[in-house]
């Protein structure tokens, strides 16, 4: 490879990984607004913000396989010019994941309000699950209709 081509590429490289940063960051800035939208309980917001972060891990993804594939068809490029962002990527990527998994904690915990609410309008108990032996949560039986009433 002549040193213009392996300039070129270089360029190439560095441009792709502050392509792939500026996702990353967008991907994680998503996700804060997604949690606050989980938090406000803004169903409209949160359907905007879902879309939007779907349209940033795209595109953070097509950044990613882009740089793989730059780097399979150049191997032994000089990389010493990102390893700074190729480092701040990998701590981006942390903190997407530690947002992310808070951002299920989030969802997980108000669909089980929900569902638990929604079994006491059919007439279950409140709290209808428990934990068995192994560890397990499980179902109450839930009791027919009127059946306390016979008791």
């Amino acid at each position: 490879m002549t040193m213009t081509s392996q300039t070129n590429v270089r360029a190439q490289l560095e441009e792709t990984v502050a392509g792939e940063l500026a996702a990353v960051r967008s991907v994680l800035d998503t996700l804060a607004r997604e949690s606050a939208a989980l938090l406000a309980r803004d169903a409209g917001l949160l359907a905007a913000v879902s879309n939007a972060k779907a349209d940033a891990v795209a595109r953070a993804a097509e950044l990613g396989q882009q740089r793989q594939a730059l780097l399979q068809r150049n191997p032994g490029l000089d990389q010493s010019g990102v390893t700074s962002a190729l480092e701040q990527l990998r701590a981006l990527a942390v903190e997407c994941r530690q947002q992310n998994e808070a951002n299920g904690l989030m969802i997980r915990g108000q669909r089980q309000r929900i569902e638990g609410a929604l079994n006491i309008l059919r007439g279950g108990q409140p709290g209808g699950e428990i934990y068995g032996r192994d560890g397990a949560a499980t179902r109450l039986r839930q009791l027919p209709r009127g059946a306390l009433a016979t008791w």
